[in-house]
């Protein structure tokens, strides 16, 4: 004989049946009036017995009076289109508010797009942000609620609204509906009244109450990084619509988006340049440099320009045709370093140059000079070597975008050889990027860690933008690599690196060469050579911050200063300026993918976990959880008895 009864299994759970009560109570009070005295009485026995089996934990007679429930509702509790249509739109909107004051108020998901900010984050990789570190922001506005000026803290990254900023595109609508502007991720390097100096690949500097802003070239978290005052020597170019006087134009030269230069076309062969040099436009004095002085004399006094030379690799060949040093004066080298240094708006003077698509620009011409390199010198630079990320296809090598379009033979450099897929460099190591953006170390006979000079040379002048522009061809070539060479007491860096090391005989003749070269230049023809400024430190080691004062960067009243920490490939406070205070809006917290060695807290200063924005936010969530709760508990606590 065969058991009929229902099993265990079958029947509904009791949490099921409660489940079932609150909605056929709910349903109740709207269709009452619409069902005649039985099937209301129907109802009403079926609800009293579900609630009384609850009460006593019969799970087979709940099971049976909440099936009876569900018939009976299929019946009668018949949503309208309508109905269906504004439950449909109330639960979207809720979720909606949630969404956006979670997001906007607590912590975001955010992908990271570019490589502005390599090694710390790279593209794809997926973080996760506080909203709620140093300020209460005001859902989807560049504003807050609240907000502690003293808890934001340098060298920790900072993200960003691009309200309000000269950046192009950036509105982003949130969710794909609601206006809204773009986030931006960088390192936050300055605050409201600091004033700042780069040497050496560090920044120099002193707060608003004088003290000594050591953490910025002490911090550990900084120790394999690098920061440059500008991006190229030209900064941002635009006409100067408020001309006065003589002339036929005059141009404005931009650095931190501030106009510091700019230059008169008097005629078509004759040029003025000028300097602003906090109160007036003065003259452009090309050979400043040349002596000490205690005042803005030149464009390339400005925060530090004149400590750093923008640098490309050349062969013999190439120094020849389109270096314009005398190679007779030279030594011979495996490569040579070409090094443009010293900027000025005077002389040399600028140049009018035409790209392959006939479009015409006015370039600075720096100094030049050239450092013979040995074997011993290209193995540095090999073993420091650092690229954008970018996708090799058929042989050619394209810089990685998420919209990436198929390689050219003509614009884009051979990597003959070299296997189809996605690489990168950093620190001289070179590894794949695979699926989700996990990456492993290419192994040491891989066509990419040859260490013969061309292959040196070709990353190194064309790694970071994947472009043949950028491979030497011309004198007065407008497409110059984004690489960057200073002196840090002494030594010359490169890649972030000391490449020459000081009492290294060939440094130490390229310096005297520099020198002497300076000093049998004429006032016709003069020449500023390219040397160790030093530090801004006194002889005792403490900040020297009059000389800061004079010819560092002073950061206004509620803006900041932002820095991408790759330097070469982030358009940053450099080109876009400071930030407004309002636009704050959170620091990354987490490398939540890939995973790897960069996986969880990112490099940063930590913030401290107990901030009044923080306590406030996070206790106002818990607190409506807590009385989320309650009230559930307490209508539970009706319903049942």
């Amino acid at each position: 004989m065969t058991d009929a009864s229902p099993t265990a299994k079958s029947l509904y759970s009791l949490r099921k049946a409660k489940k079932i009560y609150r909605w056929a109570y709910a349903w109740q009070a709207k269709v009452r009036h619409k069902l005649s005295k039985h099937e209301a009485d129907v109802l009403e026995n079926d609800l009293e017995n579900l609630k009384t089996s609850l009460a006593t934990g019969d799970r087979v007679q709940a099971d049976t009076s909440a099936r009876a429930l569900e018939s009976f509702g299929k019946v009668h509790f018949k949503k309208t289109f309508l109905g269906y249509l504004s439950e449909m739109g109330i639960a979207l909107a809720l979720a909606l508010f949630i969404a956006i004051v979670v997001r906007q108020m607590m912590f975001e998901p955010y992908e990271i797009p570019t490589g502005s900010m390599r090694p710390t984050f790279r593209e794809k990789d997926h973080i996760l942000v506080s909203k709620a570190i140093y300020g209460i922001n005001t859902p989807l506005q560049a504003s807050h609620l609240y907000f502690e000026p003293e808890v934001v803290q340098r060298v920790s990254t900072v993200i960003f609204s691009g309200e309000n900023i000269d950046l192009p595109d950036t509105d982003a609508p949130y969710f794909g509906v609601i206006p809204y502007t773009k986030r931006y991720i960088k390192r936050l390097m300055g605050k409201p009244g600091d004033v700042l100096y780069f040497y050496g690949g560090k920044i120099y500097g002193y707060d608003v109450h004088g003290n000594d802003l050591s953490e910025l070239r002490d911090s550990p978290h900084l120790a394999q990084l690098e920061y440059i005052p500008f991006l190229t020597f030209e900064g941002k170019v635009m006409q100067d619509t408020q001309r006065q006087g003589n002339g036929i134009g005059r141009l404005l030269f931009l650095q931190m988006n501030k106009p510091i230069g700019r230059l008169s076309l008097l005629n078509l062969a004759e040029t003025e340049g000028e300097i602003f040099n906090g109160s007036a436009w003065i003259k452009d004095s090309p050979t400043a440099q040349k002596s000490a002085h205690d005042r803005l004399l030149s464009y390339s006094d400005f925060w530090g320009m004149r400590n750093f030379a923008m640098a490309r690799l050349l062969t013999r060949k190439q120094v020849e045709l389109y270096s314009g040093v005398d190679m007779k004066a030279l030594a011979d080298g495996v490569l040579y370093l070409e090094l443009r240094h010293t900027p000025s708006l005077s002389y040399p003077k600028p140049r009018l140059v035409r790209d392959d698509m006939g479009r015409t620009s006015l370039l600075l011409t720096p100094y030049v000079t050239v450092i013979p390199l040995q074997q011993a010198q290209i193995d540095q630079i090999r073993e420091n070597i650092y690229t954008a990320r970018f996708v090799v296809s058929g042989g050619y090598a394209k810089r990685y975008s998420a919209e990436f379009s198929p390689v050219s033979p003509t614009g884009n450099p051979a990597f003959p050889h070299v296997p189809d897929g996605t690489y990168e460099f950093y620190h001289g190591q070179g590894v794949e990027v695979t699926w989700g953006a996990i990456t492993r170390d290419l192994p040491p006979d891989h066509p990419l860690n040859s260490k013969e000079p061309a292959m040196v040379q070709k990353l190194y002048n064309m790694g970071m933008e994947m472009e043949t522009a950028y491979e030497p061809r011309s004198v007065n070539q407008r497409a110059f690599p984004l690489r960057y060479a200073y002196f840090r007491d002494g030594d010359l860096y490169l890649l972030g690196a000391p490449i020459l090391k000081k009492g290294d005989a060939l440094l130490s003749a390229f310096v005297q060469g520099e020198l002497a070269r300076q000093a049998k230049s004429t006032r016709e023809n003069p020449y500023v050579a390219f040397h160790d400024y030093g530090p801004p430190l006194h002889k005792d080691g403490s900040l020297d911050k009059e000389f800061i004062k004079t010819f560092g960067l002073a950061l206004p009243e509620k803006h900041y200063l932002v820095l991408g920490d790759n330097h070469a490939m982030s358009g940053d406070s450099r080109i876009f300026g400071f930030v407004p205070e309002d636009n704050l809006q959170g620091s990354a917290s987490l490398i939540v993918w890939p995973p790897g060695n960069r996986w969880g807290v990112p490099n940063q200063t930590p913030y401290p976990w107990f901030t009044v924005s923080r306590v406030t936010v996070w206790g106002t969530f818990f607190l409506l959880l807590a009385a989320w709760y309650s009230w559930y508990v307490m209508r539970d606590r009706r319903l049942f008895g």
